[in-house]
């Protein structure tokens, strides 16, 4: 599993030099930022196959310094979320394999993320008080949206795409 790192992100890790990710299913890909949002430093977790997102808010310092387990944590969480089972869960990370920090999966994925951000401003809803932010997940992956992995496809909810991405690979 690749973890794409945003250069701001980059910047907050301290992280100098990613190199370019081998994966080409960009369902076993993640974009990972950070931004600011109702004075908290969230990380926000995209596929970059089908836009799903997961957020985390209130990450200390600990936290940042375990990003990789942080965001295995957040994929966890949202498909658990989402209905799947913990084999199913299981299944997915046994096939993504062992996370890798990388450089970032291209436009389109970057793009999602950024459509994801802009989504995540219109929800009027408080920060919960645990790490998984579950409400703030569930409203952007019920917006519509293109998704990199599904070119032509016209306009879903990112869970739906996520649906289809898991059926795809055997998991279901």
């Amino acid at each position: 599993m690749e973890l794409g790192i945003t250069i701001p992100l980059q910047k907050h890790l301290k992280i100098k030099e990613l190199s370019y990710g081998g994966i080409t299913d960009l369902f076993f890909c993640w974009e990972l930022h950070i931004i600011r949002f109702q004075k908290k430093n969230l990380l926000i977790v995209v596929n970059a196959s089908n836009r799903f997102c997961c957020i985390m808010a209130g990450m200390m310092a600990e936290d940042w310094n375990a990003i990789a387990q942080r965001a295995e944590e957040a994929i966890r969480r949202g498909f658990a979320s989402e209905g799947y089972t913990e084999e199913q869960i299981a299944r997915y990370f046994a096939i993504a394999g062992i996370p890798i920090m990388t450089k970032t999966h291209g436009r389109r994925p970057v793009a999602g993320l950024n459509r994801a951000i802009e989504r995540l401003f219109y929800i009027p809803i408080p920060a919960e008080e645990q790490l998984y932010q579950s409400l703030w997940s569930l409203e952007v992956n019920r917006d519509l949206c293109h998704a990199a992995g599904f070119d032509g496809c016209g306009c879903d909810e990112p869970w739906r795409f996520l649906q289809r991405d898991m059926q795809r690979v055997g998991i279901q």
